[in-house]
């Protein structure tokens, strides 16, 4: 009886000092990152338009990662003192979450497409039009909302451990395993897979002339794969463990959800800040106009030269 005891004496110490330490690294990111994706938004919303597809899908970006931000104060409060805006807001404000999160990690994925597909295949790339442009955004906003439309039904409000918390409340074990497969699936394999893949090729391709030995994609690429690994490795192994596990740890997804979070902090700084196109190139647009495209392996390198000297 001692011993049990005592193991639930440490595990609620753990979950109240998780809370805490979650709690002020959301902190963080909002007074960081709030900030930061607005003047990115600032700065993205003057090249609208321009016919370059990159700063669009960085402002799509920007708007994912503020919706995902301006919540962290109901969850920070959440986190110390319990839920106590009533189960709809639970369900509403957890959707929006996850969908500005989905929506996140898909425009990154769709950068590093747009970037292989412009560098190694400009044809297929201008066949896609200023059109075809806008309705991958909005497909990537669609699907991000369908992919977290679960929260909607998931998310209740119960009382754990003496406070009133809005979580996932799963009917069995089966449709915890489904969610949590598509949410690391989604989150984390399909993107850093894509991330990894595309821009080899790409540094491939460069490596294949002298004179396109430019590192500053390279560099940028790594940047996004290690914020990857860092930030959301830790998430999905989380959700791994409890897949496989018949309990769940408050604790850890407290913790491993702070560090995902991280992410919509970072992306700012990655992407936006760091295309030089976007603050001092405007007239020198990586995009070429689609009619002056050519099959030319001329146009090709020159396209490849400079999508890499200027982002």
């Amino acid at each position: 009886m001692t011993m049990e005891y005592q193991n639930i004496s440490n595990n609620s110490l753990f979950v109240r000092t998780s809370a805490v330490a979650s709690s002020t690294v959301l902190g963080l990111c909002c007074a960081l990152g709030v900030p930061g994706n607005v003047a990115a938004l600032v700065m993205l919303a003057q090249h609208l338009k321009d016919d370059s597809f990159t700063p669009k899908l960085m402002l799509s970006l920007a708007v994912s990662d503020l919706l995902s931000l301006i919540f962290l104060p109901v969850w920070i409060d959440a986190l110390l003192n319990g839920w106590v805006f009533g189960q709809g807001l639970c369900k509403l404000f957890s959707y929006v979450v996850y969908w500005s999160l989905y929506s996140s990690v898909l425009s990154v994925t769709l950068l590093s497409v747009q970037r292989y597909l412009q560098v190694l295949y400009p044809q297929r790339w201008a066949k896609l039009g200023q059109k075809g442009q806008k309705w991958l955004i909005f497909g990537i906003w669609t699907l991000s909302g369908a992919l977290g439309s679960y929260a909607l039904y998931y998310r209740n409000v119960k009382q754990k451990a003496g406070l009133l918390r809005c979580y996932q409340d799963y009917e069995n074990k089966q449709e915890k395993i489904v969610i949590l497969l598509v949410e690391t699936l989604v989150m984390f394999f399909v993107p850093v897979f894509s991330l990894l893949c595309f821009y080899h090729r790409l540094h491939q391709r460069i490596n294949q002339s002298v004179s396109f030995r430019s590192h500053r994609l390279t560099k940028l690429s790594v940047r996004i794969v290690v914020a990857f690994f860092i930030f959301g490795t830790p998430a999905m192994i989380n959700n791994l463990v409890s897949m496989a596990m018949p309990w769940e740890s408050d604790g850890s997804n407290n913790i491993t959800g702070a560090l995902f979070c991280i992410n919509s902090c970072v992306n700012p700084f990655l992407y936006a800040f760091s295309a030089r196109t976007l603050r001092c190139r405007r007239k020198q647009h990586s995009d070429q106009p689609q009619e002056n495209l050519k099959v030319s392996k001329h146009t090709q390198t020159k396209n490849v030269h400079f999508l890499y000297s200027s982002d």
